[in-house]
């Protein structure tokens, strides 16, 4: 087989695909932007993309913004360069501005539906971890502009996009389900805690009654598991969580997380990164709070408690810090907040109810697993 064939085509199609250096396949747009008062823009910031799936998760006020911007239209496709392992990448459907930690990628040999899915092939993710900086690595322009890449026709470029989208599209309609269903599952939750707060026995307590911290240490590799904690709730380290490339220091210690304690980011609390360990005991980062359930109290009742939204935003109001992405709720804080608590055998009601519902997401949370891995498959086959 040529080895600018890919090992998947479709019928009709048989030219090698053609290699040009990057700058020839996309143009880099750097149009900058600066805010206005009267601007109607919408502003991406790397933390409005979701690592490795193309979703913008939000946006913000560009009026409200201090700094230059990149303009983008609709259709490009954007990349952040820094750290570029995270892979965030995604293609909008509006005109807007971005931060200028993102590239704005607009084909010219390529069509942008079929470059959106080359940025997502392990061969461009290669390309971009060349890198300048430690602490807080920037993909380099000018190494990847060089960087040869093999493209198809105009005509096959197109089939390749449409037929991927086809896979995103699914892939996203599973993530709808399963959001959907987590809604259902507060809100049954809710409406069953709720029924029950007139219970007798009902008390007010502090979290600091109901919670302990944990502060466990151990080094990497020392009997215990590597898990991340992440907005959909802790799952072994990958690649995709991967932040080695940061640790100086091989002794550095990580947190110990055991069986059933509620974990929280305190960056991340305003994006509700907080939960119950459903998996198993292990270690990650030492930023992290870590609390264990003190005796007397149902730990998916606990979890119930302190993922409300009348809960959390109870405790943003104690965030602190200038710059948004790093203003954080202290553990110390987190446990002075004070929540109802109902009698045990409410407690095991509530948390019986959240389970039942839990086990019907990780089904479909499995089966988005398995659409994802496809769709992984497909882009390893169908490039190079």
């Amino acid at each position: 087989m040529d080895m600018n064939t890919p090992i998947f085509r479709f019928p009709g199609f048989s030219d090698p695909w053609e290699s040009h250096p990057f700058r020839a396949v996309a143009g880099l747009k750097n149009k900058a932007l600066s805010p206005s008062p009267d601007s109607r823009l919408s502003c991406i910031e790397l933390e409005h993309l979701e690592s490795g799936t193309g979703v913008i998760l939000g946006h913000a006020d560009f009026s409200l913004s201090r700094t230059a911007k990149t303009r983008f239209c609709r259709g490009d496709v954007l990349f952040g360069k820094l750290r570029p392992n995270l892979r965030k990448f995604a293609r909008p459907d509006f005109d807007g501005v971005c931060s200028k930690e993102i590239w704005v990628f607009d084909g010219i040999l390529a069509d942008n539906g079929f470059l959106f899915q080359l940025v997502q092939t392990p061969r461009f993710q290669k390309a971009v971890l060349t890198t300048s900086g430690t602490r807080m690595p920037r993909a380099s322009w000018k190494s990847l502009s060089s960087v040869p890449f093999p493209i198809p026709s105009r005509t096959e470029q197109l089939l390749i996009a449409d037929f991927l989208r086809t896979a995103d599209n699914e892939i996203l309609a599973q993530k709808q389900l399963i959001l959907s269903l987590k809604q259902q599952q507060r809100e049954l939750t809710e409406a069953l805690f709720r029924q029950r707060l007139s219970s007798e026995g009902l008390r007010i307590l502090p979290l600091s009654s109901i919670l302990t911290e944990r502060l466990e240490y151990a080094k990497k590799g020392e009997a215990y598991p590597h898990l991340s904690l992440t907005k959909d709730g802790i799952v072994h380290k990958s690649p995709r969580y991967n932040r080695d490339f940061l640790v100086k220091n091989p002794d550095k210690p990580y947190k110990i997380t055991r069986l059933n304690d509620i974990c929280y980011n305190p960056a991340n609390l305003k994006f509700g990164v907080i939960c119950r360990n459903r998996l198993e005991d292990g270690i990650f980062s030492p930023i992290y709070g870590v609390f264990s359930v003190n005796p007397g109290f149902i730990p998916g009742f606990v979890e119930f408690l302190v993922t409300r939204p009348s809960f959390l935003s109870q405790a943003l109001r104690y965030q602190e810090g200038t710059v948004y992405e790093r203003m954080s709720v202290k553990p110390d804080h987190l446990l002075s907040l004070s929540v109802p608590v109902p009698p045990l055998s409410v407690q095991e009601e509530i948390a019986g109810l959240a389970d039942l519902a839990g086990r019907q997401i990780r089904e479909e949370t499995c089966v988005l697993e398995k659409l994802t891995e496809q769709k992984k498959g497909l882009l390893e086959t169908m490039f190079f």
